[in-house]
């Protein structure tokens, strides 16, 4: 049978060859009969050396390298999985029909995955990624000569232990092809049975099952209204049968979403998004029709829409509570924990997120600096507030008002006056001064000063020259 030469399938990724001679792998045509076809067919994608560490400290599974990588490989397939610490790894054969043939998906993959990216197709999982940590940027789709394709790559991508590997240097073997040609009983002995095992699955002579990665699950639907309007109540009733559906897609899956993001595409003018943020997972339909309405009602719409997208956020667990023995008012029964979070919800969906948010407290001295602004989720953790902070007024003003200042002859501070009416010093000084490293330095003695009328202030005096005088908070 006459056989004519395959060329190189060159992914568009320069290669970093690992021997003196470069070895270009070659694609394999399923046109050639006596070759037996591989059932499978990986992709393998290599981050950066260093990358793909994960941060134990912080308890995460997957660097955000990583993650994205998962995220853009799903596009391509269902059966992704990740070979730690710096690999991707999808699964290829069903998805060549799907964007036309190998030169459509080969484009789409340099187009997903460009360079610095290392990326190399081979039957079995492992030759995959042994491949694109060797630089080998190569289309393989037959498992007869893999084996001599893998041969002149170094043993170090295999990620052994280095003990193990200088045990095999000793022995004078350097080379993936060096390895297999050793007699597979003593080979055996000397490196275990479980490192022979992954050289059989890294041939293909061996099954290598992989377990794949979960598809985030997310709803979308979009509408179009039976016609062109601006109406909000018309609006609200062509969004209904969508949000019902998506009560049911999250009472299937005992889920709940904390944003739900609603487009509005307008005629002849550019769409307006609305974005609705739940304080605790939600799933109920008539609760987003509650918020979609209260945000709709703010909107000014600058023409009439005609068509509209429903997207939910990531889902999250929904934790179901029980109901309260005693209706709210009836032996001491109350409603109030039910009804915080709707009515932070509803506060949202009117007046916008900017205008509802909670405080934590910020390891931080400067007092401007030591409360931050958080969403109102984040607000019902509770806070602990430690002695010096309870001192310290919650109400303080936007920017420090100076205080008039009566000093006698000789300089001497006799009276401070805010807004006409005389400062009596209670407690004090306390010493604040931070920030050296940011740029933000204060220094500053702090007193607290009661007023003629009751009431009770925060102010300070500037510890370097001039030595002013400023009200910075009230007391409640």
């Amino acid at each position: 049978m006459n056989t004519r030469p395959q060329q190189p399938l060159d992914l568009g990724i320069p290669a970093q060859p690992v021997a003196a001679v470069p070895v270009r792998l070659r694609e394999v045509s399923a046109d050639e009969p006596a070759v037996p076809m591989a059932r499978e067919l990986w992709a393998a994608v290599q981050l950066d050396e260093g990358r793909g560490e994960p941060d134990e400290t912080r308890g995460e599974s997957l660097t955000p390298a990583l993650a994205a990588l998962v995220k853009r490989a799903q596009n391509f397939t269902p059966r992704v999985v990740v070979e730690p610490p710096d690999a991707v790894l999808l699964e290829l054969a069903g998805s060549q029909r799907l964007f036309g043939g190998m030169p459509a998906l080969l484009a789409a993959l340099r187009g997903k995955f460009p360079r610095p990216l290392q990326l190399a197709l081979a039957p079995t999982p492992l030759a995959a990624v042994l491949l694109a940590r060797a630089g080998r940027n190569c289309c393989i789709t037959g498992v007869h000569r893999l084996a001599g394709r893998l041969a002149p790559l170094p043993l170090r991508h295999l990620h052994w232990p280095d003990e193990e590997l200088r045990r095999l240097r000793g022995m004078g073997v350097a080379t993936v092809g060096e390895l297999l040609r050793l007699p597979r009983a003593g080979l055996a002995r000397r490196i275990g049975p479980d490192r022979l095992w992954q050289l059989d699955r890294l041939t293909g002579q061996r099954a290598d099952p992989r377990t794949c990665i979960p598809a985030v699950t997310r709803f979308s639907e979009r509408i179009d209204p039976d016609h062109e309007t601006a109406d909000r109540e018309r609006l609200l009733l062509a969004l209904m049968p969508a949000l019902t559906r998506l009560e049911e897609f999250l009472r299937e899956r005992q889920r709940g979403i904390m944003a739900l993001r609603l487009t509005l595409h307008l005629d002849r003018a550019e769409p307006e998004v609305c974005v609705l943020r739940c304080v605790v997972p939600e799933y109920r339909a008539a609760r987003f029709a509650a918020l979609l309405t209260a945000r709709l009602e703010a909107l000014v719409l600058t023409g009439p829409v005609r068509r509209m997208e429903l997207t939910a956020g990531c889902l999250r667990r929904f934790v179901v509570a029980s109901s309260e023995l005693w209706t709210a008012g009836e032996h001491g029964g109350s409603a109030a924990a039910a009804q915080a979070p709707e009515f932070l919800q509803t506060l949202m969906a009117r007046l916008g997120e900017s205008a509802v948010y909670g405080l934590a407290q910020v390891d931080e001295h400067r007092p401007e600096r030591q409360w931050l602004r958080v969403p109102p989720v984040a607000a019902r953790t509770k806070v602990v507030v430690d002695a010096m902070a309870a001192q310290r007024p919650l109400g303080l003003l936007a920017q420090p008002l100076p205080i008039e200042v009566i000093c006698d002859a000789t300089g001497r501070v006799r009276q401070l006056l805010h807004e006409g009416r005389n400062l009596d010093l209670l407690s004090g000084p306390e010493r604040i001064e931070s920030g050296w490293w940011d740029g933000g330095d204060v220094a500053r003695d702090y007193y607290i000063a009661r007023a003629s009328t009751g009431s009770q202030w925060w102010i300070f005096r500037e510890c370097g020259r001039p030595r002013r005088w400023f009200v910075h908070g009230c007391f409640a």
